[in-house]
């Protein structure tokens, strides 16, 4: 039997769309809401790592288009991350 092969980043993906709602919980147990989700995207992108290395070891290659779009795609999770960081560090200042 062959086993299914997915495109590079699947998995990276769906552990950071799974960990986003689940740091809100995380936000809300910290008191600071805003930071909840950068918590929860650390750990989707940990599970995410993972899972990619032990599902996806050859990946599909990606035609040049995906890989622009995703190039954007990590550019804007890297800021919203570094903003969820500048928050941070804001309301720990701020207090």
């Amino acid at each position: 039997m062959q086993e299914k092969r997915y495109p590079k980043g699947h998995f990276l993906a769906i552990g950071m769309v799974m960990g986003l709602p689940l740091g809100i919980p995380i936000g809300i147990v910290l008191g600071m809401i805003a930071i909840g989700p950068a918590i929860g995207l650390i750990f989707g992108i940990g599970i995410g790592l993972y899972l990619e290395k032990k599902y996806n070891p050859e990946p599909l290659p990606m035609t040049p288009e995906e890989e622009a779009k995703r190039q954007k795609n990590i550019m804007l999770i890297g800021g919203i991350f570094l903003l969820g960081i500048l928050m941070f560090i804001f309301l720990l200042l701020k207090s």
